[in-house]
């Protein structure tokens, strides 16, 4: 066959543009694994789509992307399907502290994605038990999908905060937010917040499957000291979430054996002795528990922040996406991405805990009238730094 200089110049001219794509941001696709290899090393949306979108010849074996959303959906699915059952609204909730963590195990690939596993199952466990002595789980086998239910939702359904919640009185229109919100916007919720674990499998894939520097690629595969300081942040929030859910549990076990103990006190006050003895009785544990006696406990962590569970939740998902920073780290050009489609999912988590605490926070107020006095004393999620000061230099009050 015979060359010509025109055929010689078109390869020229094929092979340097090909060089100059793989060297610049223009983004490339390899063919056999699905992989978006670029210079910055930023997975953005087009990862997603790319992942989500790819063939079942051409795709990954394993690809977390499309199996754990096929998962996401059937558990959404089969959450509906028994909530409308059963009419207990409170399925998501028995998973809740379960799939992210299965999410999170679905992407292990590397040192990184282990960890995050690791610690996405401490949580897990920690937040499974704290559902069970709940109560969450009561009935279980025999009873897989009773327990208990979630009492905001007995409120919603009644109508009971008035204005636009009395729509969730018709039952149409219950059946669609348990459709849209309840089982399948919280299931896609659980999902995206663990989806830190999936850029970092990606950027995993990319070091495997791209052409990278042999020096940066094994430095990029071992832990930094941004994932350092995630798993920090990450192990001190579940400590104090843990600790808030100690000291409420206690709370409401106070609560409980001081309502039995003031019962009995009121059946046997049939005398003036007695009716003597019991309201000297009751006023000391007032005095004692005023927590118990205003209904809603005040002290401990909760001296700091009324919410300190939530807001100890919302820290661990905002320390679970500085790992998909990490993953990002180092990079060929000395940089690092802060931002990628994961944020979404905190974002998402801190916007729904609003809503959930702005809930909280009305039923409360209207059950207890001490209540609002507490709204006045103690932030919602955010503590002072007045009280912070107090507690570094041991002037807690009522924080113990």
């Amino acid at each position: 066959m015979k060359i010509t200089s025109s055929a010689v110049r078109k390869a020229c001219i094929s092979y340097f543009f090909l060089r100059y794509a793989s060297r610049t941001n223009l983004k490339t696709m390899s063919p056999s694994n699905d992989i978006i290899c670029d210079e910055r090393g930023g997975f953005l949306l087009d990862e997603l789509i790319a992942q989500l979108s790819s063939s079942s010849e051409s795709t990954i074996i394993n690809n977390p992307y499309q199996s754990t959303f096929v998962t996401c959906n059937i558990i959404a699915i089969i959450c509906f399907l028994i909530s409308s059952f059963t009419g207990n609204f409170s399925q998501v909730d028995k998973l809740w502290s379960i799939v992210p963590a299965i999410y999170a195990w679905m992407c292990i690939t590397d040192t990184r994605t282990k960890l995050m596993a690791f610690l996405t199952t401490l949580w897990s466990v920690r937040l499974t038990y704290n559902f069970y002595r709940r109560g969450g789980y009561d009935g279980c086998p025999c009873n897989l999908f009773g327990g208990e239910e979630d009492y905001r939702w007995e409120i919603l359904r009644r109508g009971t905060l008035g204005g636009w919640w009395t729509l969730l009185t018709n039952k149409f229109i219950l059946s669609v937010f348990n459709l849209v919100f309840i089982s399948f916007y919280q299931n896609w919720l659980l999902l995206y917040i663990a989806s830190p674990s999936l850029v970092a499998w990606s950027m995993a894939m990319k070091r495997t499957h791209c052409d990278i520097d042999d020096g940066l690629q094994a430095s990029s595969s071992s832990l930094n000291v941004f994932d350092r300081i995630a798993a920090l942040i990450f192990v001190f929030a579940l400590c104090i979430e843990s600790m808030a859910d100690n000291q409420q549990l206690q709370f409401q076990n106070r609560k409980r054996s001081n309502f039995i103990f003031m019962h009995a006190l009121s059946a046997v006050s049939g005398t003036d002795g007695l009716a003597s003895a019991t309201k000297k009785i009751a006023a000391t544990t007032a005095e004692n528990n005023k927590d118990v006696m205003d209904g809603f406990c005040q002290s401990g962590l909760f001296a700091i922040v009324r919410k300190p569970n939530y807001a100890a939740e919302q820290l661990i998902w905002i320390s679970y996406y500085l790992f998909s920073v990490a993953a990002t780290w180092p990079q060929s050009l000395g940089t690092m991405s802060w931002v990628n489609w994961s944020m979404g999912g905190f974002i998402l988590l801190c916007l729904l805990f609003q809503g959930s605490g702005w809930l909280t926070e009305q039923i409360s107020s209207s059950r207890y009238p001490a209540y609002r006095d507490y709204q006045r004393r103690v932030p919602l999620y955010m503590p002072k730094m007045t009280t912070l000061c107090n507690l570094l230099i041991g002037k807690g009050g009522k924080v113990h």
